[in-house]
């Protein structure tokens, strides 16, 4: 990549990161669709997509997990999303925003929080770039 489009690249992720976090500490809601009133793993994922990064994404995590490009682990950046479940049936989506960690939408207990990457096993990884 030229230099000039990889710092655009770079910012644009940062943005998006930026986005995601500012929602830590809101409510977790089952069917929620938007992280200021509460939302689930996807609804958050796709909200923040969306207003975070101008990318549009499905609304379930598993029908997410098939857009993007597939990566490994060793490849991850931020703003990359995390998929995780039970075998191979995904059920939770979070994204990753660097340093070994991810910023989802977890449970009613818990809401919007911070998590370690590897908290557990992802299934599958993906970029939207």
């Amino acid at each position: 990549l030229h230099p000039r489009v990889r710092r655009q690249r770079q910012m644009c992720i940062r943005d998006r990161v930026d986005y995601a976090l500012q929602f830590v500490g809101g409510a977790y809601k089952a069917g929620g669709n938007d992280p200021h009133t509460g939302a689930d793993c996807s609804g958050f994922v796709k909200y923040v997509m969306q207003y975070g990064a101008g990318i549009s994404m499905n609304r379930s995590s598993t029908s997410q997990s098939t857009q993007g490009q597939a990566i490994d682990s060793s490849e991850m950046q931020p703003g990359d999303l995390i998929f995780y479940g039970n075998g191979s049936r995904i059920n939770h989506v979070a994204m990753y925003i660097g340093d070994g960690q991810i910023v989802h939408a977890s449970t009613y207990k818990t809401g919007i929080k911070t998590s370690e990457w590897d908290y557990r096993d992802p299934v599958k990884i993906i970029t939207m770039f």
